[in-house]
């Protein structure tokens, strides 16, 4: 299609509002219209010597203008699908590491429950051991025992809790898993 640039600026004079509004009834957004109306033009202009058009450039520019419209609408749900997708992840992630803090507090209890059941010496090297990091040498030298009775005394521990924290081992594996 052979177009100079004051016939193209005649063409956009006549028919720019008319299929603004067009595109408005579609998109109900003022400037979303004008923008997409604006594109057609352009490309108009742009690919001015290739475009073949078969019907009436009016029932072209509309045509256009209704396609992009429609488009632009499907663009927008699209956007707006996955914007909720990942709204809904989101939460579903704020829910799921509300649930992992909780299932981490109640772990806490248990295992300070266990702890507080063994015997005295046999608490004081666990607490030393696992809640303040401290090696058994420095246990040892700590409490005046020898590293060997420390070492005794965290296997003690260790058996202790294993054996009262089993049951919860194992549904708080199932309960991980799971996730």
């Amino acid at each position: 299609m052979q177009l100079d640039f004051s016939a193209f600026e005649e063409l956009f004079q006549l028919h720019y509002k008319a299929l603004a509004r067009a595109s408005f009834r579609i998109v109900n957004d003022k400037d979303i219209a004008e923008d997409i109306v604006q594109d057609i033009f352009c490309k108009l202009w742009e690919k001015r010597e290739e475009i073949h058009i078969t019907t009436s450039l009016k029932s072209y520019l509309y045509q256009s203008t209704i396609n992009h419209s429609l488009n632009n609408i499907r663009k927008v749900k699209r956007s707006d699908e996955r914007e909720n997708a990942f709204v809904s992840s989101h939460s579903s992630q704020e829910e799921s590491n509300a649930e992992s803090q909780m299932a981490v507090k109640e772990i806490q209890e248990l295992v300070n429950e266990a702890v507080d059941l063994l015997p005295n010496a046999c608490r004081k090297v666990f607490v030393l051991s696992r809640f303040e990091h401290l090696s058994y040498k420095e246990i040892a030298s700590h409490l005046g025992i020898s590293p060997k009775t420390v070492d005794n005394q965290m296997v003690k521990a260790l058996k202790h809790l294993r054996t009262h924290l089993k049951v919860y081992i194992k549904i708080l594996l199932l309960f991980f898993f799971l996730q």
